[in-house]
């Protein structure tokens, strides 16, 4: 089969298309030949060496697919069932696993693969795709949308009618966080770099757009809710700068959360200004199957539409370039 290979960090010539052996899957996986796979900040992270992961190792977390074959303990799962993965696998048996908190399971892995023909997967990570969705905006379910639910649902606590700051609105975890920010009541602000991503950003869910230009447009954030300082922040950048214009303009017990970073860059603050403000700052991290669940059921009845641009496989290296490059509206999504 043919996959894209990381062999060494660096830019996106570093992914080798290669020809790999066929995965066989284990008692309980299954093999799937991947329809679509999303390209998103970790394996960005991932490929330039923010992250640090073994290699040669073959990325690709979000898949979309059709089981070819099952392992001998599998039994809800057969050949010719449309799925989707998540982010993650865990033992399923420890105390976080069974108390809905598996993303602190000690074994936790990562369930990389995607960026190939075929993957074996953990039954314990798919889902059937729902009718009526299509595979390649399945694919993207639990990464971009799946976070986006937490980050806002269980880490921001977000209540209808707050405001919602969306920094780098334009990417694949900004544009699906302004829809689901939309679902839960609140009025959204998108904050983008890309002038060219104003109008699509209006399009799918912001009801104001500010463009990140000079070190005072925290000042726009709060004009663009009418004079009032916003309660959350979903922060999908993590640069120094951008911190540091949301932070500025986030309103008292507000609640800032990252949850991505694209530069290997630390951001600083006072820590009067938190105790001041009396503020949250935290982070949220993948999906737990109960968010896949309820995301991918967002998307089948269209609350949230799954925004991507395709590259073939055999593109990886053009396809990762326009990403690094923010050309991309919405996700990366490569299809063998």
């Amino acid at each position: 089969m043919k996959a894209a290979v990381l062999y060494e960090t660096g830019g996106p010539e570093v992914l080798k298309i290669e020809e790999m052996p066929m995965p066989r899957p284990g008692p309980t996986q299954v093999l799937v030949k991947v329809a679509a796979a999303g390209m998103c900040g970790h394996d960005h992270a991932d490929r330039t060496g923010i992250t640090r992961t073994e290699r040669p190792v073959i990325l690709g977390h979000e898949v979309s697919g059709v089981v070819v074959e099952v392992g001998e303990k599998v039994s809800h799962f057969q050949p010719g069932d449309s799925v989707a993965s998540k982010q993650f696998a865990s033992c399923g048996r420890c105390v976080y696993c069974r108390s809905m908190r598996d993303l602190q399971c000690s074994e936790r892995r990562f369930a990389r693969g995607g960026f190939a023909e075929y993957v074996a997967l953990d039954d314990q990570i798919i889902i059937k795709i729902p009718e009526g969705v299509d595979l390649e905006g399945a694919s993207i379910a639990a990464c971009a949308v799946g976070s986006c639910l937490r980050a806002l649902r269980q880490s921001a606590k977000v209540v209808h009618g707050e405001t919602v700051v969306i920094t780098g609105a334009g990417g694949g975890l900004g544009v699906h966080g302004l829809q689901v920010a939309k679902a839960l009541g609140a009025h959204t602000i998108a904050v983008t770099s890309s002038p060219h991503k104003v109008e699509a950003l209006r399009e799918y869910g912001a009801d104001q757009v500010v463009l990140a230009q000079g070190a005072d447009y925290w000042r726009d954030i709060v004009e663009a809710n009418n004079g009032e300082e916003p309660q959350v922040v979903i922060d999908t950048v993590g640069h120094p700068d951008v911190f540091t214009a949301c932070f500025r303009a986030l309103g008292r017990h507000g609640r800032y959360v990252f949850i991505g970073q694209v530069y290997r860059q630390k951001v600083e603050l006072y820590p009067a200004i938190v105790l001041g403000k009396e503020v949250v700052i935290t982070g949220s991290a993948a999906t737990r199957m109960n968010e896949f669940l309820d995301a991918m059921e967002m998307v089948r009845l269209g609350t949230v539409r799954p925004v991507f641009q395709s590259f073939p496989l055999a593109q990886v290296v053009e396809a990762s370039r326009q990403m690094d490059d923010r050309k991309v509206f919405g996700r990366t999504v490569l299809v063998p």
